[in-house]
């Protein structure tokens, strides 16, 4: 069903409103998510100043991807704990910002094993989550131990662990990258 232009803006406005309420609906989330935005807009206008075009598209990347928990509760109506959603804005501009543009994987030793450590647990949250959410459901009948629930958990962070090196391992392979930091 093909959607006409007045439907189309009227959808827009209403995930915009949906997404400005998902982000002022915790304080403590809100105050996180707009200082590392005004500190990624700061290094960005930083790398357009030095002409790091590379930085600057890092910059942008993490200043999209602060914005993809909001995304995804209001896409998915799901609400994520406002502890992991500030964990996941931490992670993301602990990885792009000072990993990727200020260098912090090649300067301290062991940045890249705890990111990894850190995206671990992350995952196995977000995957613990998945399956509570699938579990508290009224439409699905059944009960999961405690224990399925957490070797869920930890199947979930361990293939999401994979399909990372994965990917890490295909941009090195095809456009010469320096993701794995070999």
């Amino acid at each position: 069903m093909k959607r006409t232009r007045k439907e189309k803006k009227q959808y827009k406005k209403a995930f915009q409103e949906a997404m400005a309420r998902e982000l002022r609906e915790h304080k403590s989330s809100f105050i996180v998510f707009y200082i590392l935005r005004l500190l990624v807009i700061v290094v960005l206008v930083r790398q357009l100043m030095l002409a790091n075009y590379e930085g600057a598209f890092f910059c942008i990347l993490a200043f999209l991807l602060l914005y993809l928990p909001s995304w995804i509760q209001v896409k998915l109506r799901i609400e994520l704990p406002p502890p992991l959603e500030i964990t996941i804005f931490c992670f993301i501009f602990a990885a792009e910002i000072l990993g990727e543009v200020n260098a912090f994987y090649v300067v301290i030793p062991g940045w890249d094993t705890m990111l990894h450590t850190i995206n671990g647990f992350l995952a196995a949250a977000v995957g613990f989550s998945l399956v509570k959410l699938l579990n508290d459901s009224k439409k699905i009948t059944f009960d999961l131990s405690p224990f399925y629930l957490s070797l869920v958990a930890f199947c979930f962070s361990m293939t999401i662990g994979v399909l990372w090196e994965f990917f890490e391992f295909s941009m090195d392979w095809w456009f010469g990258a320096d993701m794995q930091k070999d």
